[in-house]
């Protein structure tokens, strides 16, 4: 993943993550707000109530004691009764219209919802109500009959809504009258509740209070000042809905905006930060492909510390570099002594055995000497032509010319190397198995198979002279037992910006006692041969970046597997001093 999607992603997780906790812990704190405004609306409608109550059970309580005290209207209606000896039937039916008809005008002026003036056997003689006029009530008959005080609560199944009672009685010579006045809760909980926005109802006795439920908060309350009254409290949660819709939307509209500006900060900041190392990387590679020089870090003090141990590694590698050369060159040329002494050595044997013969046969006098003289002398310059070929061919590897880089087509020098051994040798058999094609045609004896692969970096004389020598030590080797050899020359990509060539055979292969000496000089199981071949071919390889490996194939013959880098030689070149077989690198795919 590049510097900018990690960037991008690392940025948006912020502003996401960020927005999210806000975000859930303002909407949980507004939550808690909300409902504890509902709360307090409750409590507030519930003082409000209680004061209003307090007020208005002062307010009746001595409202009508007076009016049983002294009202002419009371005592009037007294009279009536006690002239009726007690009986509201018996009682003049003139005067009891007249009753009926001041009570309900008594009753506004007094305020009350409901007054009502009740005989001793619980008979209404007047009420606000004409309804009601001329029932009898036997709670009413009790109540008049008890001493008068504070409001009692009325519950509403003793008659319409629950409401606040009170009565006056006046008794004399055995006739008791009495007014009983009420005032409705309902309204005052009307007013308090919408003063506060709280719906309050009375509580129906034994009932099952309610509870809070996700539409909305629910309380009773209570109110020791009129006792048995209980007043339901409700506020509905739809404000509270509809503001966290808000806010969620106040919420997701704010994330949003933070996550642009995140990614928009992200795509700057990445811009301002991969472009210093996205150029410090092509001048790395276009140091890693060319000769050493210094980079350039720009950007920030990180970019330019960086450049600068990049610039410390490569002057380090540029001094080791030369003297690995130096120690290469110097183990070359010891190496180089050792074989010219040991391969020179040999010839000198057969040479000195000519000469001191022919001295001794020169000092004899010895008629042979003429007949061993050309032979003698045939052996020395043939021994002193191979010590001139030891020399020259020593002379040639010694002085290889480092790589001249240039971007060639592989595919196309192989084509080039495979068509000029393709073609039978002047006098080799084309018969036999394998010998012919479908159409009896002589069937080509290098073939090459090759994948598509982008140009590569090398000197292109020197890949054509290890193509070339690959490719002749194959036909050699497999002509040595075979009246049809074979050379197949593969070429394809591989990881890491390589491309790997295969050369194989279908001859014997190479002698087990000969692997560990296969790259070195002069190495060799051909009779003619010098061994230098493959020595040059692995040096060269070496020294264009690459490796060269040989392994037996499974079905017989020889394989050599080259991988090259497609930008040519690193900076730091391998040196030649190890010329065992190389393992295979793992991860090389096997052909």
């Amino acid at each position: 993943m590049s510097l900018a999607a990690r960037l991008l992603l690392a940025f948006g997780l912020v502003a996401i993550i960020a927005t999210a906790f806000v975000g859930l812990t303002l909407r949980e704190a507004s939550r808690e707000i909300i409902e504890g405004g509902f709360a307090e609306r409750i409590d507030a409608a519930h003082a409000g109530v209680r004061q209003l109550l307090a007020w208005e059970a002062d307010a009746l309580r001595d409202l009508l004691p007076p009016l049983c005290r002294h009202d002419t209207f009371v005592d009037k209606a007294h009279v009536e009764l006690e002239r009726a000896k007690g009986d509201p039937d018996a009682m003049d039916p003139g005067s009891r219209i007249a009753l009926g008809r001041l009570v309900p005008s008594q009753a506004k002026a007094l305020r009350l919802d409901e007054l009502s003036l009740v005989a001793g056997d619980g008979s209404v003689l007047g009420a606000e109500d004409a309804a009601r006029i001329g029932a009898r009530d036997k709670r009413l008959a009790e109540l008049i009959q008890a001493p008068g005080g504070a409001p009692r609560l009325r519950p509403a199944k003793a008659g319409g809504e629950p409401s606040l009672e009170v009565h006056c009685a006046l008794s004399s010579h055995g006739v008791t009258i009495g007014l009983v006045g009420a005032r409705r809760i309902g309204p005052v909980l009307a007013r308090i509740g919408e003063a506060y926005h709280v719906r309050l109802t009375a509580a129906q006795e034994g009932e099952l209070a309610p509870r809070s439920s996700e539409a909305e908060v629910v309380r009773v309350l209570h109110f020791a000042e009129i006792p048995g009254l209980d007043v339901v409290a409700s506020v509905p949660r739809d404000p509270l809905r509809q503001a966290l819709a808000r806010l969620d939307r106040a919420i997701a509209l704010t994330g949003a905006t933070v996550l642009a500006i995140a990614v928009a900060m992200a795509v700057v900041l990445a811009r301002s930060l991969s472009r210093p190392l996205v150029a410090l990387a092509r001048e790395t590679r276009e140091v890693m492909s060319g000769a050493p020089r210094r980079v350039e870090g720009r950007g920030g003090r990180e970019i330019a510390d960086l450049a600068a141990a990049f610039n410390a590694t490569i002057d380090e590698l540029a001094a080791m570099r030369k003297r690995l050369a130096a120690t290469e060159r110097i183990a070359a040329r010891r190496e180089v002594a050792r074989q010219i002494a040991h391969e020179i050595k040999n010839p000198l044997a057969p040479i000195r055995a000519a000469v001191e013969t022919l001295r001794r046969l020169r000092q004899r006098d010895d008629p042979a000497f003429d007949d061993y003289f050309a032979e003698a002398t045939s052996t020395v310059l043939n021994e002193v032509h191979r010590i001139a070929n030891i020399v020259t061919e020593f002379t040639r590897f010694a002085r290889l010319p480092p790589p001249n880089l240039t971007p060639i087509d592989l595919v196309a020098v192989a084509r080039g190397v495979v068509t000029l051994h393709a073609a039978p040798a002047s006098g080799e058999a084309t018969s036999g198995a394998g010998a012919t094609s479908g159409t009896g045609a002589p069937s080509p004896r290098v073939e090459l198979v090759a994948d598509s692969i982008p140009e590569v970096s090398a000197d292109r004389d020197q890949l054509i002279q290890v193509l070339t020598n690959l490719v002749q030590n194959g036909l050699d080797a497999a002509s040595a037992i075979r009246r049809d050899p074979r050379v197949s020359v593969t070429i394809g990509p591989l990881p890491n910006d390589r491309v790997r060539i295969v050369v194989r055979d279908n001859g014997p292969g190479v002698a087990e006692e000969m692997v560990p000496r296969l790259f070195e000089p002069y190495a060799t199981s051909k009779e003619k041969g010098t061994g230098l071949g493959l020595a040059i071919a692995q040096r060269i390889v070496f020294e264009h970046g690459g490796e060269i490996t040989y392994r037996k194939a499974k079905k017989g013959g020889a394989v050599f597997e080259i991988w090259l880098p497609i930008a040519g030689p690193p900076l730091l070149e391998k040196p030649l001093g190890d010329t065992t077989v190389r393992p295979r690198p793992p991860d090389a795919p096997r052909s």
